[in-house]
């Protein structure tokens, strides 16, 4: 792994950090009186409390295909998915919809969006964060069998060895043409993306690597003809 210093020396501040980015997007969209559906929301190894909404919005129900998601101490209440794929809520439920990280892990996008409009309300949103499909990380794992990718994404991240096996990665909505689509498909009245490109901290396990990485971030910040190939997608999708 490359050294705090080293990754400050092309990184010094937060400015390129997508996760301060993406919630700073969210909470333009929260209130004290909102009710959020965090859906995928399984606890991980390591989180910040930029992502905790717990004691700052109305309530936060959570909802993920893990059972360890009952084990979640950021939600005020939780739900394992059922295996036929809906939601155990009723229609027009939820003031918002969050998904960090798990459009790329959907295997029917068209059932999973219907599902996401119908338990929101009129007026609600759904907020997510997902690699971009035409990026270079996106690619790899995709041409990468299952069992090498369960063997080295969690090396690369940084992940200690007896941690979560990663979820099954579709990418069958991560592209900013699908995702319109799609969305447009299931209902939604405005769909707004934005492409990110963050430090690339997969590329953290080693020095000519990461070098690698911040050379093509530097190549996307000169030349706006590539910024559509940004290693992350923001949505707001609105009912």
């Amino acid at each position: 792994m490359i050294s705090t210093n080293t990754f400050s020396r092309f990184y010094s501040d937060q400015t390129r950090d997508g996760t301060v980015a993406f919630y700073g997007w969210v909470r333009k969209e929260t209130t004290p009186q909102t009710v959020l559906l965090n859906l995928g929301a399984s606890p991980p190894a390591e989180r910040g409390s930029i992502r905790v909404f717990k004691g700052e919005i109305a309530r936060v129900v959570g909802a993920d295909l893990d059972p360890e998601v009952m084990d979640n101490p950021e939600l005020d209440e939780a739900h394992v998915i059922n295996l036929d794929n809906t939601l155990p809520f009723e229609d027009n439920t939820f003031d918002a919809v969050l998904s960090d990280w798990v459009l790329e892990h959907v295997s029917a996008p068209d059932q999973f969006l219907r599902e996401v409009h119908r338990v929101l309300k009129k007026g609600g949103v759904f907020l997510f964060r997902t690699p971009n499909s035409w990026y270079y990380v996106a690619i790899i794992a995709k041409l990468t069998p299952d069992w090498f990718y369960h063997l080295g994404s969690g090396f690369a991240r940084g992940f200690p060895p007896e941690g979560h096996d990663p979820q099954p990665t579709y990418y069958r909505l991560n592209s900013r043409k699908t995702v319109y689509a799609e969305g447009s498909k299931a209902g939604f009245e405005r769909i707004e993306l934005r492409t990110w490109e963050p430090e690339p901290r997969y590329l953290l396990f080693h020095f000519l690597p990461f070098l690698a990485g911040v050379g093509y971030d530097r190549i996307l910040d000169r030349y706006g003809m590539f910024k559509g190939v940004g290693a992350g997608i923001f949505g707001r999708m609105v009912k």
